[in-house]
């Protein structure tokens, strides 16, 4: 990779508890290897960054240092 490349990863997972009632499943976004945080401060959980693309480009900006404004018309 050059120093211009962009490394960006989608990884899906999904959860199935023990009992089969139950499963999750959702997509983590990372940059560069790294996992990336929420964008809004108030969400914790990086394991469906990948399923909202608004999200995904918020937090996949906001790792790379821009101050994101979205305007939703």
């Amino acid at each position: 990779m050059s120093n211009k490349d962009i490394k960006i990863k989608f990884e899906y997972w999904d959860y199935h508890c023990s009992d089969g009632c139950c499963s999750d499943y959702g997509v983590k976004l990372y940059v560069n290897d790294v996992e990336l945080e929420h964008p809004d401060e108030e969400q914790s959980d990086n394991g469906y960054l990948g399923d909202d693309a608004r999200t995904g480009i918020h937090a996949v900006l906001k790792h790379l240092g821009y101050n994101v404004i979205i305007e939703e018309i």
